[in-house]
């Protein structure tokens, strides 16, 4: 969504001027098995968020053997393989990556085929990161605050290769809404006269999100009920189900993956959601208070930490904590509060112009020229180490003796 909605910022600001593709590499270039493994390992993570967390500081304890370009090297070839020839076929002036292992991919290419563009990543995480992101071998990696660039400081990442632009978000959620709020509610056969809340666990629909939902529907919860299940059919159609058993009173819109998030936050006074960045900050512009019930990871957690340390939400680590937060929100007027605080939050300010501003520097950066890196003494150093290993294991093999096992 970040790389759909800088396209979408340079297409209107330099039209006609320039080729923006957006890609999902792994898949685009060929690599299904490797793009199967970084899909399916996600989706793993999303289920299990404890055993991931752990993972993820294991990941960050490890420095420089879980950056990105290592990883890559030692478990996804096929990608490096299949992404760099497509590169090559491609030819682009500038990589503009939203994701690690494709800036990786991009860094490869650039060193294998001798090819002169620049590349940047930007990383999606706003507040905390994981090791994954830190690539000196590139240009730069821009992030969304000073607690992300803090982050990536710690972990490695030179100074200098630190740039903060704020988090791109698509135009519509700064847009005015054509649709009243009646007539959105309408079109999803719920009660106009009712307050409404929205669930959702991200695209893929997965995670803790849909058994406190369940548990509100059943208890006739007496606001208006939208539930995106994203991508998940088994949440999808059990919420269906419960639709049309008729057990409860509260009105209840049963949603699969959806590109109208915009207006659908508009009519939303409380949200449900887990905490992947793109959410959390569209429910930021959006001004809705908002009960976090999951997160993917650390990286994730962060998000989660920004809205509750400022009083814009929650975060709910059982059913007790959250029937506590409901009754709250139906006995008092905190979700007034809640909005306040989010209308008078400062990085709500930089926002609405986070797309244009990362698009004139994409832009800015194809107008200088591509400098490449020259090899510091570290880089030659570890050439002739490498070397040295080749040339052992050469030898080591031609003077090998080797002894042939004949069946009877």
């Amino acid at each position: 969504m970040p790389a759909l909605a800088i396209k979408e910022a340079i297409e209107e600001l330099y039209p006609g001027q320039f080729q923006v593709d957006v890609i999902d590499f792994a898949k685009e270039c060929g690599a299904s098995w490797d793009d199967k493994v970084i899909k399916g390992i996600w989706d793993f993570a999303l289920a299990r968020p404890e055993l991931t967390t752990s993972a993820n500081k294991l990941i960050d304890s490890l420095s420089r053997l879980t950056w990105s370009n290592t990883v890559m090297k030692l478990f996804l070839q096929q990608f490096i393989n299949k992404g760099t020839k497509y590169i090559l076929r491609y030819k682009p002036d500038i990589v503009f990556s939203t994701h690690f292992f494709c800036s990786s991919v991009a860094f490869f290419a650039r060193e294998r085929y001798n090819l002169r563009y620049k590349i940047f990543s930007y990383m999606t995480d706003p507040i905390r990161g994981h090791n994954l992101w830190v690539n000196p071998d590139i240009e730069a990696v821009l992030v969304a605050t000073e607690e992300a660039k803090e982050y990536l400081l710690n972990q490695g990442m030179p100074a200098d290769k630190i740039i903060i632009k704020p988090f791109p978000l698509n135009r519509k959620f700064f847009q005015k809404i054509e649709k009243s709020r009646e007539e959105i509610l309408s079109e999803l056969s719920l009660d106009p006269s009712r307050k409404t809340l929205l669930a959702t666990s991200g695209g893929q629909g997965i995670g803790d999100t849909a058994e406190y939902v369940r548990s509100l529907y059943k208890g006739n919860f007496p606001f208006n009920i939208i539930m995106i299940c994203g991508k998940n059919k088994d949440v999808y159609n059990e919420f269906a189900g419960l639709k049309k058993s008729g057990i409860s009173d509260t009105p209840l819109a049963v949603l699969g993956f959806v590109d109208n998030m915009h207006e659908l936050l508009e009519v939303t006074d409380l949200a449900l959601a887990k905490g992947g960045a793109s959410t959390t900050l569209e429910l930021l512009v959006k001004r809705v208070p908002t009960i976090f019930t999951h997160c993917a990871a650390l990286h994730e957690k962060g998000n989660i930490d920004f809205f509750v340390n400022n009083e814009m939400g929650w975060y709910v680590k059982n059913k007790k904590e959250f029937d506590s937060i409901i009754n709250t929100v139906l006995k008092t007027d905190i979700l007034d509060r809640y909005k306040a605080n989010i209308e008078a939050n400062g990085y709500l300010k930089s926002l609405p112009d986070a797309a244009a501003q990362l698009a004139h520097f994409i832009v800015k950066e194809l107008e200088t020229p591509y400098k490449k890196r020259a090899k510091t003494r570290y880089d030659y150093l570890r050439a002739i180490v490498l070397g040295i290993r080749i040339n052992l294991h050469r030898l080591k093999s031609r003077s090998k003796k080797y002894r042939i096992l004949r069946g009877k």
